[in-house]
């Protein structure tokens, strides 16, 4: 029998699908249309206005338009202040560098490349527009001296002349998108809300991985090993990893044009690093770690679960609201009940599994506070990760460039050389503000490549023909179209920035049109050769390696752990801030292992980072425990050792593993747990902590150890999980 589906007719049953494709394309394509309509009204009202006004540069004020152009509101207006202060900045600075050097052209040039230099290693140092900045400020000092160079006393004009075109530009801007533009503050509370939610239901899936104690195919040998989690896991935890960061810089955004998120500005921040905190808490490490009482730290992880179940499934409007009574008393309670299991706790790697339990609770509980409202964390400084030899690697990416260009144009005496220069200095001092400089190089040029043949067909079949206003902007605008529609996409944004601002910064409009095709071939060929040079220097001259970053990155989470630990008794370090600082190693170093590692590569080394902030957590939770103790407390000695033993952590990991673990037998009493008192069982659970984080990666912690080798050593492929060359495992992990 036939069903009434199957026997519908072919065209009935192809309707529907076309239909439901159709509008899957349109709901994709909208937000990409909306945001190029807008940008191009944006663009023909700038090139009105800088016309009427009658200024030199009029598709200056268009360049703005693209450069300034942002869907959201808040980073519009954000970026746009950055870059006004970065081109006064910039301009003063062409000032000071035409008068100072009228005559010498060699000093003149060096200076110009110091600036450039400077401006890169700046850019790359700062976060979000304020990075911008320094770029403005670095390559508005040859916008303004290129049409100056001929005639020096006209620099201060020039200077203006770029001032004004840049403002009409913002203005332009400003007006469009903010009158199209709906408030959209309330968005970021529930991106916060969608985060929190994800963060918490990863936990609970978690959960059965973790009860699986079975041994896995390349788990040889080594009981403290990592289990590693299913790959569905790990790209999850990699997902949310790159929405806490893109959350924090949209909460920037938010509290640059809303009250109420700038008053919460400061507490959402806090709580979104607790919350990317959180993602260090639980890594496969703790997988080992069940003890003899499987059952309590079952219970205790089943408590976990439920919690962050509870607080998953409220709905986003009660965030909104603050109503977080019910959830901090729920959090509180599982905190006392987590307390209760520790203290019947009989074997000390049940009781450290559960004291981790209580530590992400108590993470947890904090995270909740700042978000919801209950703390406003205003007084803790969030400091970001300043990775000073990309900096100073793009610092010295921009002299050299601008020392090439320099030269070419002394040497060559070449009359297209300043525009050479004009793509060449902006381009590396934006470089300098993306992730890999040496990929975004190429990416950059190719735009520029691709803007050359488009802009001769403009110049060639289009531009002659133009008699007025609305041909010009039609036109232009058509030309500028492809650009617009792919700087909306993140993944090949660059390319489309480097079409549409170097495409408008080859076109040349004059009233009348006069056709010079050497001139116009010429600087064609300025913008190619200005490309080729941009390429060689970031890719071939000084290019970068990622391994040898990671290395860095990877030692210097380790001596932040030492560090940490050799705190004085009298010390008090910031956990937040100190978490924080140390997450952004942990992105950074992830980032910069996307470029060339395998998927199983990263989630390995992104394990071990992880253990490195958990065992930093779990120092600070000693230190807690130091000073609420006094003096003369018995324990306080092998603590002492304890914090002693993290000097070997970067030259023999596996001695401080060890010493944790003979100093935790020395605070217990392993024959009656129970009796030893509470501070002495928490000592004793962070110490068993630490020796299973150390164990679990020492080849992460070794100064020697796999990531520390060059691509073509034959030990840089070993598992972290390997002992570096020479030592040999000195201790298990088990139950005292």
């Amino acid at each position: 029998m036939t069903s009434a589906t199957s026997a519908a007719p072919p065209e009935r049953r192809f309707l529907p699908r076309l239909n439901e494709t159709c509008e899957t394309i349109i709901r994709e394509l909208t937000p990409t249309a909306a945001y190029a309509i807008r940008a191009s009204l944006a663009c023909g009202l700038a090139l009105w206005i800088a016309a009427f006004w009658q200024l030199r540069s009029p598709l200056s004020a268009v360049t703005t338009v693209l450069i300034v152009a942002n869907p959201v509101s808040g980073a519009l207006l954000s970026k746009s202040v950055w870059r006004i202060l970065g081109t006064i900045i910039g301009a003063s600075l062409g000032i000071i560098l035409m008068s100072a050097f009228p005559q010498q052209p060699m000093l003149y040039f060096a200076a110009l490349a110091i600036a450039i230099g400077i401006a890169c290693c700046v850019a790359t140092l700062l976060r979000f527009f304020k990075a911008y900045a320094a770029v403005l400020s670095g390559y508005t000092i040859i916008m303004i001296s290129a049409g100056a160079f001929a005639d020096p006393d006209g620099i201060f004009m020039s200077a203006v002349d770029r001032l004004s075109v840049v403002t009409t530009g913002i203005i332009s801007t400003a007006i469009v998108f903010m009158i199209t533009t709906g408030g959209r503050s309330h968005l970021v509370l529930l991106r916060v809300h969608t985060l929190l939610r994800d963060v918490l239901s990863h936990f609970v899936t978690l959960i059965p991985e973790e009860e699986d104690n079975r041994p896995r195919e390349d788990e040889e040998g080594q009981d403290g090993a990592f289990r590693g989690m299913d790959t569905e896991l790990y790209t999850t935890r990699s997902r949310l990893l790159a929405q806490t960061e893109t959350l924090i810089q949209a909460v920037e955004f938010a509290a640059a044009d809303n009250v109420d998120i700038r008053h919460r500005a400061a507490s959402l921040r806090v709580g979104i690093s607790r919350l990317l905190g959180m993602l260090s808490a639980h890594h496969p490490a703790w997988r080992d770690m069940n003890g003899n009482d499987r059952d309590q730290v079952r219970q205790a992880r089943q408590l976990s679960a439920s919690v962050m179940e509870d607080i998953s499934s409220i709905p986003a409007d009660a965030l909104l609201r603050g109503d977080n009574g019910k959830i901090s008393s729920r959090i509180a309670e599982a905190q006392w009940k987590l307390n209760r299991l520790a203290d019947e706790a009989t074997d000390s790697v049940s009781l450290a599994a559960i004291d981790s339990e209580r530590d992400i609770i108590m993470e947890l509980g904090e995270a909740w506070a700042c978000l919801s409202g209950e703390d406003p964390a205003r007084n803790i400084r969030l400091q970001p990760f300043l990775e000073w030899p990309a900096a100073l690697r793009n610092g010295a990416r921009g002299t050299t460039v601008t020392l090439l260009a320099c030269l070419i144009w002394y040497t060559f005496h070449w009359s297209n050389a300043p525009q050479m220069m004009l793509f060449l200095l902006p381009g590396s001092c934006l470089l300098a503000t993306a992730p890999s400089a040496t990929r975004a190089s190429g990416m950059l040029a190719s735009g520029v490549a691709f803007a050359i043949p488009a802009n001769l067909a403009f110049h060639t079949f289009v531009l002659p023909r133009i008699d007025g206003y609305p041909m010009l902007c039609a036109s232009l605008i058509l030309f500028l179209l492809p650009g617009i529609w792919i700087q909306f996409h993140p993944k090949y944004s660059l390319r489309g920035f480097g079409y549409a601002v170097f495409f408008n910064a080859m076109t040349s409009v004059g009233n009348p049109v006069v056709a010079n095709d050497l001139s116009l071939l010429n600087g064609y060929l300025a913008f190619l050769i200005a490309a080729i040079l941009l390429t060689l220097v970031f890719k071939v001259v000084l290019p970068v390696d990622q391994r040898l970053d990671c290395a860095r990155i990877i030692s210097s989470l380790t001596k932040s752990v030492q560090n940490l630990a050799r705190a004085s008794s009298g010390t008090v370090t910031a956990w937040t801030g100190w978490e924080h600082l140390q997450m952004q190693k942990v992105l950074r170093l992830t980032q910069r292992l996307s470029f060339f590692a395998p998927a199983a590569r990263i989630f390995e080394v992104t394990d071990a980072a992880f253990a490195a902030v958990s065992l930093g957590r779990v120092i600070m939770r000693l230190q807690a425990l130091r000073h609420t103790l006094p003096k003369d407390t018995p324990e306080l000695i092998p603590l002492s050792r304890v914090f002693d033993s993290f000097r070997f952590l970067h030259t023999d990991p596996l001695k401080t593993a060890a010493v944790c673990q003979d100093e935790a037998r020395a605070v217990l009493d392993t024959e009656n747990m129970i009796s030893t008192p509470a501070h002495a069982r928490r000592m004793a659970a962070c110490m068993i902590q630490a020796a299973h984080l150390i164990d679990a990666a020492p080849g992460f912690f070794h100064k020697g150890g796999p990531m520390q080798y060059p691509a073509d050593h034959p030990g840089s492929d070993h598992s972290l999980r390997s002992l570096p060359a020479g030592m040999t495992r000195q201790i298990v992990t088990e139950p005292l």
